[in-house]
């Protein structure tokens, strides 16, 4: 689970590099598309995990959870300041390390 989270979190930091410097204009709106593509693919793979062991359907949907809520965060920090996105990631409050989004200080250093 953690190498498919560490595979997925890559290709959308890559996609973060390449987008800007193709289409400076409208990159945010292809990373959402992209986004919302990869979030409709996990909710449709949903429907394909077999469910004659219990254990094993828990442990696919608690993966799908993960990967959908990653890039919830992802199209979140790209729409946030670079500053605001550059605190979240040197704070660790990723949703791919299992934290969530919020970072604590992050609200310190908005709030001042």
């Amino acid at each position: 689970m953690i190498e498919r989270e560490e595979e997925v979190w890559q290709e959308f930091e890559e996609l973060k590099r390449t987008l800007p410097t193709v289409s400076p204009r409208s990159w945010k709106k292809s990373f959402k598309r992209y986004v919302d593509k990869f979030i409709e693919d996990r909710l449709d793979e949903k429907e394909y995990i077999p469910c004659e062991d219990e254990e094993e359907t828990c442990t696919r949907l608690h993966e799908l959870q993960c990967l959908v809520a990653g890039a919830v965060q992802e199209w979140e920090l790209a729409q946030q300041p670079k500053q605001a996105a550059a605190c979240a990631k040197l704070d660790g409050a990723l949703v791919w390390q299992g934290r969530g989004y919020v970072s604590p200080i992050l609200h310190i250093i908005l709030s001042l």
